[in-house]
């Protein structure tokens, strides 16, 4: 997951209730490699990981760039702060593998732009995680640049047996790459161009034509808000599928760049 969500304020603590958040914590910039022309792995370490809480596929972390005084006096001071899916941990190596699109735009893009060995910046989570239901017999997966991350980490724990589709949606052939997996894997790449006004077309082009394999199956979509709510909506009300079995999430919306990283679409049932 990627989102360029604004400055966000710290909390003086935890609603009543929810369990403590883990304090962030420093990391060093230990390696990047450019993925394709939109896309950067950068390698965070330090003794600190060695508390990280890796609990599985799509799950997110925060990643911290700056800290700034309160915009109101009196409130707690501001962190720039952008939500990210954690793509590996090596917890013997200390090695956190975390993946950045370039967009061109808001402070995370620009940060991996120039992003360089030895760079520090603070890390917190991760926070909940997808869970996996190994009973299912198919999984559909559906995404966009930012959810790439996410789609391959659930690829990464899915059963031998099962069978997959995945739909991705991205600027060109350039942006594809091999998706490891030992699941039956069909991945097919959808190329939008550089204008993302038609972002998540594609997918939901893709949706709608699409038959669902026979059993029990599964549904993972995340992408620009606003087409995954048009998606949820044709698979729950047009495909009659049960919300207990899709998960949807809005990384990002057209026009905005404070868009909340909780947002699962459930206001479009």
């Amino acid at each position: 997951m990627s989102s360029e969500n604004s400055a966000n304020p710290v909390a003086a603590g935890p609603p009543a209730g929810r369990p403590q958040r883990p304090p962030p914590k420093a990391v060093e910039v230990k390696r990047v490699e450019r993925l394709s022309p939109h896309m950067v792995n950068v390698t965070f370490t330090g003794p600190e990981l060695a508390a990280f809480g890796w609990n599985g596929p799509a799950a997110h972390i925060k990643v911290i760039f700056a800290s700034g005084p309160a915009t109101v006096p009196g409130e707690s001071p501001r962190r720039l702060m952008r939500t990210y899916t954690p793509r590996r941990f090596d917890r013997a190596a200390l090695e956190l593998d975390v993946e950045f699109v370039i967009h061109g735009e808001g402070p995370a893009s620009a940060w991996a732009s120039q992003a360089a060995v030895g760079q520090r910046l603070m890390i917190g989570g991760p926070g909940r995680n997808y869970v996996v239901d190994e009973s299912a017999d198919w999984f559909l997966l559906m995404g966009d640049d930012s959810a790439l991350p996410a789609i391959c980490t659930i690829l990464d724990v899915l059963p031998a047996a099962v069978r997959a589709l995945v739909y991705v949606e991205v600027i060109d052939r350039h942006e594809e790459r091999k998706l490891a997996t030992r699941a039956n894997a069909e991945v097919t790449w959808l190329h939008r161009g550089e204008n993302n006004e038609s972002a998540g077309q594609l997918l939901e082009e893709s949706l709608q034509a699409l038959e669902l394999p026979a059993g029990d199956g599964r549904v993972y979509v995340a992408c620009e808000a606003g087409a995954m709510r048009r998606m949820r909506r044709h698979l729950l009300t047009e495909r009659g599928l049960d919300r207990g079995k899709i998960v949807t999430r809005g990384y990002w919306k057209l026009g905005e760049t404070d868009h909340p990283d909780r947002d699962y679409g459930e206001d479009a049932e």
